[in-house]
């Protein structure tokens, strides 16, 4: 019987990517769960999570340094051998402040624990010769073009890069692919059902604890990450929900009133609907639908945990949901997620450049279902967290010509301009603006 991975932040971590490795899921909730179940505080949680998201972030590019020297196929290796030979590199590359001989001897002792002698001494072999031939950290393999270097360099598949090279223009690129690769602040939402942002901001200076107000919607604060630990009561309590700003100028150009009924087509995992909630001050008709049994669950745990009634959860397709119309609809569809690839860095590994035209076709059916739902005069916002136009122009175009009776709205007057793009909608981006990538098209029913 293979034993445990130790109970420490390098065997936490190692634990939470093979896991990822073996069953591919949501990278965010494995660590979040992990973390819990390890009791881990302080430095020794913030290693941890460092090494998860590290191992996460530079795959592309350790695994482009280490296959060459593997003895073997790498890429058919124990999944745990690439994990650890990961987590080890990112360690000494990435790492400035842990010791090449700690970064090698920990990372070997796991594989001494939890496969054998023979591994660790592969894997011990493999680090060292990294830590003495660190000029493969900067060398490209031979022969790459300039979309294969920029893949190498900013660790991304070479599809992205070059869907993001049309985007942007080979100019941006390079700051587009960097900024994917910045540590992600801690952005927090104040619930102003519950206290004040003035209140917020005399707790955050009685601990010292450096913010920064949001430059792009109103009661969102941006933190150093470690500041979570301090502010986890007031996220257990509901004062506070970690809200991206992107996510939050959404519900702003949704615009709901209170005593409105409201439906959010694709809820979880529920941060745009306990802003609606706010911004409604706890008051109308809330609708969220689900698809998935666990996310439906979560959901309604945290509406309970927040003591948030007025909500009713629907877990069905949405495109099989039916119900009487509604003031506003919010339909934030799956999507390619090309807007969180700084945040949710597992999204790059994930995704494969087949998913774009299914999941296109299957955002267009859910946007048109939603059309259903809207009252005459009433407002539907599409939402997608991707960057490219695939999935939000293009599907925007598709949609009017379907529903001449929608116009589309000037997202102007209801979010900043700096966020307002050349069509008129919402869109931010990572490298220009600081937080996820997102896009966002207002209609309204005429008839």
């Amino acid at each position: 019987m293979t034993e445990p991975l130790p109970v420490n932040s390098r065997g936490v971590a190692a634990e939470a990517l093979l896991e990822l490795e073996r069953e591919p899921q949501f990278a965010d909730d494995i660590i979040s769960r992990h973390l819990t179940q390890s009791n881990l505080r302080g430095s020794d949680r913030a290693l941890a999570a460092d090494l998860f998201w590290g191992a996460i972030r530079w795959r592309g590019r350790l695994d482009s340094v280490i296959a060459p020297i593997f003895h073997g196929d790498y890429f058919r290796a124990q999944p745990l051998i690439r994990v650890l030979l990961r987590m080890g590199g990112y360690q000494l590359f990435c790492q400035d402040r842990i010791p090449d001989h700690a970064a090698v001897s920990q990372t070997v002792e796991i594989a001494v624990q939890r496969i054998n002698k023979s591994a660790a001494g592969l894997i011990n072999a493999i680090l060292r010769r990294l830590a003495r031939e660190r000029e493969r950290w900067n060398a490209p393999p031979d022969g790459t073009d300039e979309l294969g270097r920029l893949a190498f360099v900013h660790s991304h598949p070479r599809w992205i890069v070059r869907e993001l090279a049309d985007r942007f223009g080979m100019d941006d690129l390079p700051r587009v692919l960097e900024a994917n690769n910045e540590r992600v602040p801690l952005t927090v939402c104040v619930n102003s059902l519950r206290w004040t942002t003035a209140e917020f901001e005399e707790f955050l200076r009685s601990r010292a604890l450096h913010f920064e107000v949001s430059a792009l919607v109103g009661g969102y604060y941006l933190l150093p990450s470690s500041a979570v630990f301090q502010l986890q009561p007031l996220l257990d309590s509901g004062k506070l929900t970690v809200h991206d700003e992107s996510a939050g100028l959404v519900v702003v150009l949704l615009s709901p009133d209170p005593g409105e009924r409201i439906l959010d087509l694709c809820a979880a995992p529920g941060g745009k609907l306990l802003a609606i909630h706010q911004r409604m001050q706890g008051t109308g008709e809330l609708v969220a639908v689900e698809i998935s049994e666990e996310r439906s669950r979560m959901l309604r745990e945290n509406l309970q945990r927040l003591e948030i009634t007025a909500v009713a959860v629907h877990t069905v397709d949405a495109r099989q949901f039916s119900s009487a119309p509604f003031d506003r609809v919010l339909v934030d569809v799956p999507c390619s997620g090309m807007g969180l690839l700084r945040k949710q860095p597992d999204v790059r590994w994930r995704r494969k450049s087949h998913h774009l035209p299914v999941q296109c076709k299957q955002q267009i059916e859910i946007l048109a279902r939603a059309a259903e739902f809207v009252r005459p005069a009433g407002v539907l916002v599409y939402s997608t967290c991707s960057i490219l136009p695939a999935e939000n122009h293009d599907i925007v175009a598709a949609f009017l010509k379907l529903f001449p009776d929608f116009r589309k709205e000037d997202a102007r007057g209801f979010v900043p301009e700096s966020v307002v793009g050349e069509h008129g909608d919402m869109e931010t981006f990572t490298h220009l603006h600081g937080c996820d990538g997102a896009f966002a098209a207002r209609f309204r029913r005429i008839t």
